[in-house]
């Protein structure tokens, strides 16, 4: 049987105990989402974030106001 538990870090001594517990084979994956990106991934993103500026000073598109990005927290 495999069973497939997602948590955070500060979780994942608990998962490993109980697994070692009742001698459980464990396979850990880290998400992407823990990593910094790469110089690559970096610069593509602040590429994307240039060009969406760029619409919107043409207003070809509309961007988020700094409150309505707060208000989505």
């Amino acid at each position: 049987m495999r069973i497939i538990i997602e948590t955070k870090e500060r979780h994942r001594n608990l998962f490993l105990e109980m697994a070692k517990a009742v001698k459980a084979k464990v396979k850990i994956e880290d998400d992407d989402h823990d990593r910094p990106p790469t110089k690559e991934e970096f610069l593509d993103s602040l590429e994307r974030s240039f060009h969406q500026a760029e619409l919107h000073a043409q207003g070809k598109i509309k961007l988020k106001t700094a409150r309505e990005l707060f208000d989505e927290l």
